[in-house]
């Protein structure tokens, strides 16, 4: 099992919402998604919607009274986070 890698914007969003005050609930359930899908890829609990093109799992994630998600795909070096942010669907 690889580590878990981000792409650039996925990384400035994580870096954003651990410094705002108002969504530390949202930055404590974001972090425990990326633990699950660190620790267990290939659980249903983190590959609830899947994206054909590009192959990618969403994962809904609520807190701090928003709707936000997590998008990410299957690399040989590991999963990889693409998106962090508000859930648009």
């Amino acid at each position: 099992m690889g580590e878990l890698l981000f792409s650039p914007e996925a990384d400035r969003q994580i870096v954003a919402i651990r410094a705002d005050a108002s969504l530390i609930q949202m930055y404590q359930r974001v972090n425990d998604v990326l633990d699950d899908i660190e620790d267990d890829r290939h659980s249903r609990r983190i590959r609830r919607r899947r994206y054909h093109r590009p192959a990618m799992w969403g994962v809904p994630v609520h807190g701090s009274g928003e709707e936000w998600l997590i998008l990410w795909s299957e690399q040989d070096h590991g999963p990889l986070v693409h998106y962090i942010g508000p859930d648009l669907a």
